[in-house]
């Protein structure tokens, strides 16, 4: 098809026309600006970049959110494109401290922007009676540490570096198991993960400190019969035991090759230790009672262990795929896994971060199981470095931004304030066309291309608002002008947020005039509303009487179920106060620490407008700092006064619940539905999307640079190479 690729002997430039500036559409200008002979043009229906990922700086340099957002150590595909960037950025000697202001950026390099965070935890109500804001509920904490691997997300893998292999995950999953034995489960005032703890030993802690020497020199056959000696026996106590056979699990699993038929048999022996493992927790949950949160995710690994081998999901051509048509609890259920643990705060918290809640109802979670195992299975098996990245500022300075000033000089266009408003088709040779693009812009849309190239403000940010665009938006008096492309793009890339997708092709038409998978994929992929908070604060999160470090949370209280300690991005804005010449500002420089939530937001509970759900978001927050946070911030609360009396400055409150902003589900049976980038069903059109088919099929960075990585080859029929995308059609 020569309207959708070209070959090396072809001389004519193809104008790419992408719809869309978010993790999706960058992710395809970013591959297609590589290429030679591709003109991209971006055309973006907001100020700034980022679709969910956009944030932008107040008047005060402060970073306001659209979400919490964390990449995980899995995210292969998002990080070498941030690498690859951050290259050219040091190449160019933009960053923080660069002479020219046109050169600024918040950060300088790679190691400036993005750092690890190995802490994770769920907060766990003392009864199993529902959540609400009650100060008088008592609530644990579990924090894990999580270890370091080999290796960096994003840097080149090899074959003993790629964690993407059936025994990788294996071995993974037996890291994981001494890593749950290792965490902490206690109070908020308690101990940090990862640091000795002597006065606050269990005995199953106590028996992990037993040598249990691994002799490579010994024969795999001999030592699959020691453990099994082990099992049966009871020299060592329950706990003992289970530390024992991990460990040897985990080394011979390393000795094995990695054959189809060599790793189904470690599988085989790995599903026979762990199912006597399950046999074991009740023992030692008798013995040692405050083991009982621990044992409840031991039991949801040693599930999954023998679940995926029962379902042969490993082994199968469609992977994980031949479940997603049943909910992740229900499909622990049937293998076995105890009831405590499928309701316990580990499983919610799973929930919780992906916002599973069909039509943001928390009555309702929903999570297709094949969805929820892949991104377990590469969230704790397939790290890097890292479980979790935190970035130094928000998403758009950290990301968006120096994307978008290497892609300038690439001479990729950016239209800002473009809506689109109209898609037409034209049947031709071969099949379906794209004929014609129209927009609705937010100003005269000479005078807004004329300030495209200027879209970052004095410390190479996104303004929180439109105020860098608005010479361009007085020059018209009816609010918005239409802008029709028609001989201006040979091919299209519709990478905007689904809810978008699908107002724009009910206007034109488009489902009507395309096969009935497209029709399907319109009435059965869907989308929850999500609101965010942030609050900066007077005192530090010791003074408000969290001791438990900065780690990210989750499986907390609704309206806000995940939260995070984000002290760290204060110097960044500080520094963006100081680079503007201005007066020290004494009420921003006061604050000691920022915390970030985020929850989804029940469709039924929605304003009508934008600005009346924004206001009910401020007061669901409002109520949580002056009530529901007590239990995790206690002293906050001392002498009558509350967390919401310490706020710095108005706490940010946020509603997403229109078109790109709200977060597209993954409900069991809807995955089938999903239709890929590389689907040609308009030859030279592709989608673009964490809403499309790649492999992952829920809402991320990594799903969505997926996304656009396929739709960038689905144009060139050539680069990016399908076996360039990491994780691309794995199990």
């Amino acid at each position: 098809m020569a309207t959708r690729g070209r070959t090396q002997s072809q001389s004519k430039v193809v104008r790419v026309a992408i719809v869309g500036g978010g993790c999706a559409g960058l992710a395809a200008a970013w591959h297609l600006s590589q290429q030679p002979g591709y003109e991209v043009t971006i055309y973006e229906k907001s100020w700034r970049l980022g679709g969910k990922g956009a944030s932008g700086r107040d008047t005060d340099g402060r970073i306001l959110e659209h979400g919490l957002h964390i990449w995980l150590g899995f995210y292969e595909n998002a990080f070498r494109m941030m690498r690859d960037c951050y290259a050219e950025v040091e190449s160019n000697k933009w960053g923080p401290n660069a002479t020219k202001p046109e050169d600024r950026l918040a950060h300088g390099s790679m190691d400036e922007a993005f750092f690890p965070e190995p802490n994770i935890g769920v907060t766990i109500p003392d009864s199993n009676e529902d959540s609400s804001l009650d100060p008088g509920k008592k609530w644990a904490v579990w924090n894990g540490y999580l270890p370091p691997t080999k290796g960096l997300p994003g840097e080149d893998l090899d074959e003993d570096s790629n964690p993407f292999t059936l025994a990788n995950y294996l071995i993974r999953c037996y890291e994981l198991i001494k890593t749950l034995m290792l965490s902490v489960v206690g109070p908020a005032d308690g101990p940090v993960p990862g640091q000795p703890r002597p006065e606050d030993r269990s005995r199953l802690d106590a028996a992990m400190e037993l040598n249990f020497a691994f002799d490579p020199a010994r024969d795999p056959k001999e030592l699959v019969e020691w453990v099994a000696g082990l099992l049966r026996g009871t020299v060592l106590s329950a706990a003992a035991i289970l530390l024992q056979a991990v460990t040897l699990l985990e080394e011979l699993l390393k000795k094995f090759e990695t054959s189809p038929q060599a790793a189904e048999r470690a599988f085989q022996l790995a599903t026979a230790v762990l199912s006597q493992t399950r046999k074991m927790l009740g023992d030692v949950v008798s013995i040692d009672q405050e083991l009982r949160r621990k044992t409840e995710i031991l039991d949801i690994v040693i599930t999954i262990a023998v679940g995926l081998y029962k379902d042969r999901v490993l082994f199968e051509s469609q992977g994980f795929d031949t479940i997603n048509n049943i909910d992740y609890r229900e499909w622990l259920k049937q293998h076995g896994a105890n009831p405590s643990s499928v309701a316990s705060q580990f499983i919610t918290g799973i929930y919780d971060l992906t916002f599973a809640y069909e039509e943001g109802n928390r009555g309702k979670p929903k999570l297709a199981a094949g969805v929820a195992l892949r991104g377990a299975l590469r969230m704790f098996f397939t790290y890097r470095g890292a479980m979790f990245w935190r970035m130094r500022s928000g998403m758009g300075d950290a990301v968006f931004a120096p994307l978008y000033k290497v892609l300038l000089k690439r001479g990729v266009k950016f239209h800002y304030l473009h809506s689109l408003y109209q898609v037409e088709f034209e049947f031709g040779k071969g099949g379906r066309y794209v004929k014609h693009l129209a927009f609705e812009t937010q100003g005269d849309p000479g005078a807004i291309d004329a300030l495209g190239g200027k879209a970052l403000d004095h410390f190479g940010c996104w303004p929180h608002d439109d105020r860098l665009f608005l010479a361009a938006k007085s020059n018209i008096t009816q609010g918005f002008a239409v802008r029709s492309v028609q001989a201006d793009f040979d091919a299209v890339v519709f990478a905007t947020g689904f809810e978008d997708f699908k107002e724009v092709g009910d206007r034109s038409d488009f489902f009507k005039n395309m096969p009935q998978q497209w029709k399907d994929m319109r009435e059965n992929v869907t989308t929850v509303a999500t609101q965010t908070a942030q609050a900066w604060l007077s005192r530090d999160m010791q003074q408000l009487g969290w001791y438990r470090g900065s780690g990210i949370m989750t499986a907390f209280d609704a309206p806000f179920e995940t939260w995070a300690d984000m002290t760290h991005t204060l110097s960044t804005e500080k520094a963006w106060r100081t680079s503007s010449g201005g007066a020290p500002n004494a009420n921003a420089d006061s604050a000691r620490s920022v915390a970030y939530f985020c929850g989804v937001l029940a469709d039924k509970d929605i304003p009508a407008t934008q600005a009346a759900a924004n206001t009910k978001v401020t007061a669901n927050f409002k109520a949580l700092l002056e009530q529901g946070i007590q239990p995790l911030w206690p002293d906050a609360f001392a002498g009558g006064k509350t967390a919401w009396d310490a706020t710095v400055g108005a706490p940010h409150a946020q509603a997403n619940i229109q078109g790109s902003d709200r977060y597209t589900l993954s409900l069991p049976g809807s995955i089938g539905y999903r239709i890929s980038p590389l689907d040609r069903s308009v030859l030279n059109m592709a989608i673009a999307g964490d809403w499309t088919a790649t492999g992952i099929d829920a809402g991320c960075v990594e799903a969505a640079v997926m996304s656009g990585m396929l739709a960038a080859f689905a144009l060139t029929n050539e680069a990016p190479s399908l076996d360039s995308i990491v994780g691309y059609d794995h199990p």
